[in-house]
């Protein structure tokens, strides 16, 4: 499809959807008016409705970059790619065939965003901004426009499959002309993408102290909060409704504005769920050299009931239905038949899709994804995963 065919859909989508989602998610912007074209938005990220509610703000059609799981949805993925041709990318992987179809949408005159995080946050704080953003946006020779959405990790946590409703705003940080960019190193660039991106959550609604309601508002936290700083156990978490426990006894009530009471009279140890994850994760920090050093036969993590899914181009091929066990060295999945063991150094990256899809690659390209139908974590995963790459 041609351009102009892209920019009379884009502007017929508006006019249909602009008035949904400002009414649905209680969204407000500030018009950008960018001062020259074409251009390239970085925005961060945390809801699924990101992408329509930064092109509220612009008056031009803008091209975005997608995972590339989305083009494995069958008549729905024909759909999205015949309005709107979204560029894809495929997580847990460096794709240069996404970085080449930016420049040549660049080149050709569209506008491109892309979500300078790649993953919407489970925490609230705005995740890490790959080191390669600057040196693309150095090679586009386009300026350069940073977008900051506020309110969406409380709206749509990633943890949570519910909507809530609140506040949501987006408005420009700063456009950066080409001169400015050339002026600029590729880690001056990055670093700049960094500060104008930075989101936390929690710090603003201390300030703003703005009601986010819903029902069953804790519903699969468990997803994202997987230790227990009771009694330090991994997975004894459980959600119901608004409800937060484990079987240590900590009971914790997860409330409208995003902050944890207690149904006890013992005071909760984490009062965010930004202060549990890091806690998480510095807790990991301290034992990984004792999981390394562990014997390849240990299990670390195992959840039971999950589906390995051969994610080929275009399509998810079934490959197994079985049991998930995680070891210092390798990755294994067991459908009781067949074990399909992929080295931990052999694995480019590991990912996650949505609440809980663990997508990972390996070093020949070969992408898989792993499903489970129940609330597992795995952020677990992903955790660790980038400590063993490390060693």
């Amino acid at each position: 499809m041609s351009l102009s065919w892209h920019r009379a859909a884009y502007s017929i989508l508006r006019v249909l959807v602009g008035p949904f989602l400002n009414h649905k998610l209680n969204y407000s912007c500030e018009k950008v008016r960018p001062k020259s074209n074409p251009y390239i938005v970085l925005a961060n990220h945390n809801t699924d409705y990101d992408p329509f509610l930064v092109g509220l703000a612009f008056p031009d059609q803008i091209y975005y970059v997608a995972s590339e799981h989305i083009f494995r949805w069958g008549l729905i993925s024909s759909l999205i790619k015949f309005i709107v041709a979204p560029i894809p990318r495929l997580k847990a992987t460096t794709e240069i065939h996404t970085v080449m179809e930016i420049l040549r949408k660049l080149r050709a005159g569209a506008n491109v965003c892309l979500f300078a995080e790649g993953n919407r946050s489970f925490s609230g704080e705005t995740g890490q901004i790959h080191p390669s953003t600057g040196k693309l946006i150095k090679k586009s020779g386009v300026s350069l426009i940073t977008f900051r959405l506020h309110g969406g990790y409380f709206t749509s946590p990633r943890w949570s499959k519910g909507l809530r409703r609140g506040k949501m705003t987006g408005r420009m940080v700063r456009e950066y002309t080409p001169d400015e960019l050339k002026k600029m190193t590729s880690e001056e660039i990055t670093k700049a993408i960094e500060r104008d991106l930075y989101v936390n959550a929690y710090e603003e609604q201390k300030e703003e102290c703005i009601p986010y309601t819903g029902k069953n508002l804790a519903h699969n936290l468990e997803t994202a909060l997987y230790r227990c700083p009771e009694c330090n156990k991994i997975d004894s978490l459980k959600s119901e409704g608004d409800r937060f426990y484990c079987s240590c006894g900590l009971d914790l009530t997860y409330n409208e504005y995003g902050f944890f009471t207690s149904n006890t009279e013992k005071e909760p140890v984490f009062m965010t769920v930004l202060d549990w994850v890091r806690w998480q994760e510095a807790d990991l920090a301290k034992e990984i050299e004792g999981i390394k050093s562990l014997s390849p036969d240990n299990v670390i993590y195992s959840d039971k009931d999950q589906t390995l899914w051969n994610a080929a181009k275009g399509k998810n091929i079934l490959v197994g239905k079985g049991t998930l066990l995680l070891y210092n060295d390798r990755l294994v999945f067991d459908s009781g038949e067949e074990k399909y063991t992929f080295g931990i150094n052999d694995l480019s990256s590991l990912e996650i899709i949505g609440q809980r899809v663990i997508a990972f690659a390996t070093n020949d390209r070969q992408a898989y994804e792993i499903k489970s139908d129940w609330p597992r974590s795995a952020l677990k995963y992903r955790d660790i995963f980038n400590y063993l790459k490390t060693k």
